[in-house]
């Protein structure tokens, strides 16, 4: 017996070979559309690769650009900060400086003025009430006097005198202030005042009054008597960028008064210069020049800020900026 695998009929041996052949020749029929098949699926492959690395590419530098503009407009913020510090400094060494000029002056000035009183007093007592020099020599001490009155408000501009301070609820406070204003200010002047809050200060109430005099007589005036005035009271939050803005603004909640008018308003070289001594946009003898510099000597006497915002025919703002203290704390 012959071992091994039986051997096939010839004819099925034959169908075989003939099979054989013919899938040969079918896989040589679709070889060629088997590869471009392959290749356009790695081409598909390929783009959508580059796509998403396109893709993520972009995302990339999207973030990029973002990072990169917000790094920027902080950087930008910062220096306009910084250059508004440098303003406020220069501007607070102008004013001291002045201010220790201008009381010098007054000091040795006053001196002439007691002297001139003096004798003017003296002069009187040799002549009759009803002679003509004796009531010249009384408008000489009419004139001497408005001269003390001078004196006086131009050294509480350049010392920082002793005032007593209290914890003070700042919207009772300027309701007190503008019920003896009132009856001062035209009919045509709508003044308004809007506080929701009653926040705490330290303060003196006689001084915060004359703030709110000289701001609000200033805006009657700059209105021709005519026009609307508003104020409010607000409280803004230690990390407020407004107080990022002030030089030695304290880490703290701030009362905040905001001041605006209809009036004229102000160009900026005005608005640079209006807190200095004896500058006045008004006429000759409507004004010393001597009111807001005192306003900005008493808000800083409370260690507080005062900003001021302008345009010509839109207006004035001011800005006050105060501590806020909790009631029954000690300064």
């Amino acid at each position: 017996m012959q071992s091994g695998r039986p051997a096939l009929p010839a004819r099925a041996h034959s169908c075989y070979i003939n099979n054989m052949k013919a899938l040969i020749f079918n896989i040589q029929d679709y070889l060629p559309w088997a590869i471009v098949g392959l290749g356009i699926t790695f081409l598909i492959a390929a783009l959508l690769r580059v796509a998403f690395l396109s893709r993520q590419q972009a995302i990339s530098l999207d973030e990029k650009n973002k990072a990169l503009e917000k790094e920027t407009s902080e950087r930008i913020a910062a220096e306009e900060t910084k250059q508004k510090l440098e303003v406020a400094l220069l501007q607070g060494q102008k004013l001291q400086a002045i201010g220790t000029l201008a009381g010098g002056i007054a000091h040795d000035f006053n001196n002439l003025l007691y002297a001139i009183i003096g004798y003017v007093e003296l002069s009187r007592e040799d002549l009759e009430k009803d002679s003509l020099i004796y009531k010249n020599l009384g408008k000489v001490l009419e004139a001497t006097h408005r001269g003390q009155d001078l004196i006086a408000r131009i050294l509480a501009f350049s010392r920082k005198q002793h005032h007593e301070f209290d914890i003070l609820p700042l919207r009772t406070t300027i309701l007190a202030a503008l019920a003896l204003l009132k009856p001062t200010i035209p009919a045509s002047v709508n003044l308004a005042f809007t506080a929701d809050i009653n926040p705490h200060i330290f303060g003196n109430q006689t001084q915060l009054h004359q703030v709110l005099v000289n701001l609000i007589n200033n805006a009657v005036d700059a209105m021709d008597g005519e026009g609307n005035i508003h104020i409010t009271v607000t409280s803004i939050p230690p990390a407020d960028p407004l107080l990022k803005q002030l030089p030695n603004a304290l880490e703290k909640e701030y009362c905040k008064i905001d001041i605006t008018d209809t009036g004229h308003g102000m160009d900026q070289a005005t608005m640079e210069r209006i807190f200095e001594p004896f500058f006045t946009t008004k006429d000759v003898g409507h004004g010393t020049g001597l009111g807001l510099s005192i306003v900005h000597s008493i808000v800083e006497e409370h260690k507080g800020h005062m900003t001021v915002t302008s345009q010509i025919g839109k207006g004035t703002h001011f800005t006050i900026l105060l501590p806020q203290q909790v009631a029954g704390a000690t300064r």
